[in-house]
């Protein structure tokens, strides 16, 4: 009996294809501690195993001693990362099943990722053969449905363009990350003998300038006054405000005048002016839109929101998320993923009434992808969520439901008031249609301003001349959801990349807060950068390699290519690099130190008043929270936790007074806590569930 190998991306993802492809049950055996799946299938014997995501991944293959470096190779992933070393157990079982395999196929999904992890898993585990004959599953979800559909239908080989590309963009990125931040370091180690933990990388660089031109910009923003003179009005039992016809007054006399005039006087209304007009459904979720969307609703970073999702689909809940298409193609049949969905209680009311429509015809946005659909659920019923998962999971049912409502009919109403010669300006705004709003649910609430029954040429007593003194205000700092739509809108990074790399800038010490700051340091960087050496902050090359890899895929480049000009414009970089090494070195040295000073110095000690500081033991090197006048008698001290970035927030617990820091642990949502472990807020530390269940390994 022939034996054919499915090679898929997780061991979620294992157990779904084969319980998908199985005529009966398949059975679960294990190689080495690693599950895979057996069964028989058109007269076949048919494996199923798991990878741990990336098992392969690129390294020097010399010590990387100067820069720039570009002789690299493809190695296990547990030879460059001892946390990767389960790793080594999942490769060995692949080995070992492919050795008496005559089939191949890759079920990883289809993306340049899960593309290029199936590539490297059959060639460095399965043999040159498996790579020339690997069939393709070609699926958006994790449904027995489309596995099966998946299946029936593979496509004849691996999509080699992807594979170039992705092997592109993996070379790239190892290029420019490792040699400029080997390039950082370096200066730094010339000018002031000590090593510096710096980093940069193709589109991280840029993102970061984007970051600091904004806080540039904010930092020299000069604030302006201005003046705002209103009225309230108390119209049956509610106080509404009506704004002057000139919103800003620059002079404080004007606004002292006009106020002056209007005291204690009446307003006529002079006209009423109602506009009704529909407001559109909302188009599907792309990942860019589900991020910006879980960021308004709930607070969730786009890096949380993405793995929340990944968990989502590994569930075989919601289609692919990585996807940049707004479209819903008809043959998903709409019908029938609503009337599962119903199935749901709380759903139920809501896929009745879309099922009673005449027709089903969602509002699509522009944005297409030739992989996958828009992101939207596939009507399988979930089990057992987290917290944070059913709220995303709601989120996007409820979305997927709004996109086939008819538009909402709202009303605004603009009354014009007259006081004294002074015009103002009473708004109301209602919804008097909900349409699609009924299907979006508490995401599409807006807030109402109900207007009684007003009618030309009557006058209202206001019952007070309102007068304020403001100012102009800075451009809005970007929060992680915003300036992940300002890369994508450049064109920088790729709808995956995008979250993990604004990650790393808080990682590295650059960027903090969720109203984004910029550290001095992550200033430094990018001024010195762009004083002596502006191509590696530079956007418009970023942008331009992006294009090349786009291109790959689309077959008109070769990935090597587009290889060898990025090591001509990298040659070029760091030539002019070294020429300013010593200058770079000395900017970037003094704001490391500094910056990383006050990262470990977490506030003020209650007992004394020193500096607590975050301390490494040397004994059992753990860290810990002392006081800087240890010398002086002060014992005051904290545990911390010993995983995930400790930052600093400036303010202290309002229960115990200790001060309060942010852990942000990698892959995981940051939380806040003080330091006093004996605080009262603690006292039900421990009793909570795990927050997001999570499958073993990653991309």
């Amino acid at each position: 009996m022939s034996r054919a190998l499915i090679i898929c991306e997780k061991p979620s993802a294992a157990v779904k294809i084969a319980s998908a492809l199985a005529e009966g049950k398949p059975v679960k055996r294990e190689l080495n501690g690693i599950p895979y799946y057996e069964f028989e299938r058109d007269g076949k014997q048919m494996i199923v195993v798991p990878a741990l995501g990336h098992l392969f991944t690129l390294k020097n293959v010399r010590p990387m001693h100067d820069y720039p470096v570009y002789d690299v190779d493809w190695v296990p992933t547990y030879e460059v990362n001892r946390r990767a070393e389960r790793a080594r157990a999942f490769a060995e079982a692949i080995r070992e099943l492919a050795k008496g395999a005559d089939e191949f196929i890759c079920g990883c999904d289809f993306d340049l990722e899960g593309e290029l992890i199936g590539f490297n898993v059959l060639r460095f585990l399965c043999g040159e053969h498996a790579v020339k004959t690997a069939k393709r599953m070609k699926f958006s979800a994790l449904t027995a449905q489309d596995l099966r559909r998946a299946y029936e239908n593979m496509l004849p080989q691996l999509s080699f363009e992807m594979v170039d590309s992705g092997i592109a963009r993996h070379v790239l990125d190892w290029y420019w990350g490792m040699n400029t931040s080997k390039a950082l370091s370096s200066a730094v180690e010339a000018a002031h003998q000590r090593f510096a933990k710096l980093s940069a990388g193709r589109v991280q660089s840029p993102a970061l300038k984007i970051l600091v031109e904004r806080e540039l910009q904010i930092k020299a923003f000069k604030p302006e006054p201005f003046w705002v003179v209103g009225l309230l009005i108390e119209l049956e039992g509610k106080e509404l405000r009506a704004e002057h016809a000139v919103p800003k007054f620059t002079v404080k006399a004007e606004a002292e005048r006009v106020r002056d005039l209007c005291q204690g006087k009446p307003a006529l209304i002079t006209s009423i002016q109602t506009r009704q007009y529909r407001q559109p459904p909302p188009v599907p979720f792309d990942l860019g839109l589900l991020q910006a969307e879980a960021y308004r609703c709930f607070g969730y970073t786009p890096m949380r929101t993405q793995q929340l999702a990944q968990n989502l689909y590994l569930a075989g809940l919601i289609t692919y998320p990585r996807t940049s298409s707004q479209k819903l193609p008809p043959t998903i049949n709409y019908a029938e993923i609503i009337e599962r969905l119903g199935e749901i209680p709380r759903y139920r009311k809501l896929a009745e009434s879309l099922l009673a429509m005449p027709e089903l015809k969602p509002n699509e946005g522009p944005k297409v992808d030739p992989a996958h659909p828009s992101c939207h659920p596939t009507g399988e019923k979930p089990e057992k969520l987290t917290g944070p998962q059913q709220k995303l999971y709601d989120l996007i049912v409820r979305r997927f439901f709004s996109v086939f409502g008819v538009p909402a009919l709202k009303e605004s109403i603009k009354v014009e008031l007259d006081v004294a010669g002074q015009k103002f300006y009473l708004r109301g705004r209602r919804i008097l249609e909900d349409g699609w709003l009924v299907y979006y649910g508490p995401y599409g609430a807006t807030e109402e301003v109900i207007l009684p029954q007003l009618s030309e040429g009557q006058t209202l007593m206001p019952k007070q001349v309102i007068f304020e003194e403001k100012e102009t205000q800075p451009p809005p700092r970007y929060n992680p959801a915003s300036v992940v739509k300002e890369l994508e809108k450049r064109n920088l990074g790729t709808k995956a990349t995008r979250a993990p790399i604004i990650q790393t800038l808080y990682d590295r010490g650059y960027i903090f807060g969720n109203q984004i700051s910029v550290t001095e340091l992550g200033i430094v960087v990018v001024n010195t950068l762009s004083k002596y050496c502006p191509e590696i902050v530079s956007e418009e090359l970023t942008a331009h390699f992006e294009k090349e890899m786009e291109a790959i895929q689309q077959g008109k480049r070769s990935s090597r290519e587009v290889i060898e000009k990025a090591k001509e414009k990298l040659d070029e970089i760091f030539k002019k690099f070294r020429q300013h090494q010593l200058e770079i070195g000395e900017e970037l040295g003094e704001a490391y130190r500094r910056t990383k000073q006050l990262q470990k110095t977490l506030g003020t000690c209650p007992m004394c008043g020193g500096q607590l500081k975050v301390i490494v033991s040397r004994r059992t090197h753990k860290r810990f929270v002392g006081c800087s006048n240890y010398q002086k008698g002060c014992k005051n001290s904290f545990p911390l936790p010993q995983n995930g970035s400790i930052i600093p927030m400036d303010k202290t617990c309002e229960r115990c007074g200790a001060p309060m820091i942010q852990v942000n642990r990698q892959g995981m949502r940051p939380y806040r806590m003080c330091l006093d472990p004996r605080c009262p807020s603690k006292e039900d530390w421990g009793k909570r569930k795990p927050e997001v269940a999570r499958d073993s390994g990653g991309k």
